[in-house]
């Protein structure tokens, strides 16, 4: 079976972590600084503390799960949010005191990356083109 005959997985949400009892910073950050808008959480997942945001894809979600264990403070992992206008999402997470890791510069993805309160890491892109074909 090749791959054309196969559909490929699709990404259906991201976990990330927070520390019990923080969130009302949560949701300050993902919902006022990243601008994502929370989803009600299914009542199953209600007693765990779970927080689960929509994106701009429908179907593909950010949850929130509160964890003991902090985020390693050097982490490269990530996830990344394609938003509309670059600098309009660096302006807002300044203004939220956030601070701004440049990136390195990828032909049409200028990006930067930045943390959560938590220690998350993410990068934000504006996709502009196809940069593995701008080397050719």
């Amino acid at each position: 079976m090749n791959v054309s005959e196969t559909t490929l997985p699709t990404i259906q949400h991201v976990t990330i972590t927070f520390p019990f009892g923080s969130e009302p910073r949560l949701r300050k950050f993902y919902v006022d600084a990243v601008g994502l808008r929370e989803k009600p959480t299914p009542k199953v997942v209600e007693p765990l503390g779970w927080i689960w945001f929509e994106t701009g894809t429908p179907g593909v979600e950010l949850h929130c799960v509160p964890d003991e264990q902090p985020v390693p403070p050097d982490t490269r992992h990530h996830f990344c949010l394609e938003v509309a206008d670059l600098e309009e999402e660096r302006n807002r997470l300044v203004h939220f005191g956030v601070e701004i890791l440049e990136a390195r510069p990828l032909p049409f993805r200028p990006r930067f990356f930045a943390r959560d309160p938590f220690n998350n890491l993410i990068e934000f892109v504006n996709v502009r083109g196809d940069y593995l074909t701008a080397s050719r």
